[in-house]
């Protein structure tokens, strides 16, 4: 399989850069394009109180400082990019895993690469998971890194 754009979803956590690693390590094999992506998801990042509070979302309003945490680890990420990668970075907000789903579905992207969070199986059962989610509904092949 030759793989030419890799779709790479962070969560901030030591899985998801060990994704980022075996992104970059694929993209210099295979000469591919990386996307860093940070979703963010509101209902998780906003309380109910203040949502309550807010009176709901305001449509296409984020908090500046959930846009800014992730937008500065994206920019430390791409400080540690190899040259030869061609990465870009992006954050979108939404439910991660249909965000992710959706976006690697609309920009054809050949591969998914993120990271396991290591939930047990009750807690995933229980709770449900994002790559579990994306490992279902992606229409490319998705690799976990642990």
């Amino acid at each position: 399989m030759d793989f030419k754009k890799i779709l790479v979803p962070i969560d901030g956590s030591k899985q998801a850069y060990e994704a980022v690693q075996q992104a970059v390590s694929l993209a210099e094999l295979y000469e591919a394009s990386l996307t860093i992506l940070f979703v963010i998801d509101l209902d998780k990042e906003i309380s109910a109180f203040e949502q309550v509070s807010m009176g709901g979302y305001v449509e296409g309003y984020v908090p500046p400082e959930l846009k800014d945490g992730a937008w500065k680890l994206l920019t430390e990420l791409m400080h540690e990019m190899p040259r030869e990668v061609q990465a870009e970075s992006v954050v979108l907000v939404g439910d991660p895993g249909e965000t992710i789903v959706e976006k690697a579905a609309a920009e054809a992207y050949d591969l998914i690469i993120m990271g396991s969070r290591g939930f047990g199986t009750f807690r995933r059962i229980l709770m449900g998971s994002v790559s579990q989610y994306v490992i279902q509904h992606a229409g490319c092949p998705v690799m976990i890194t642990r």
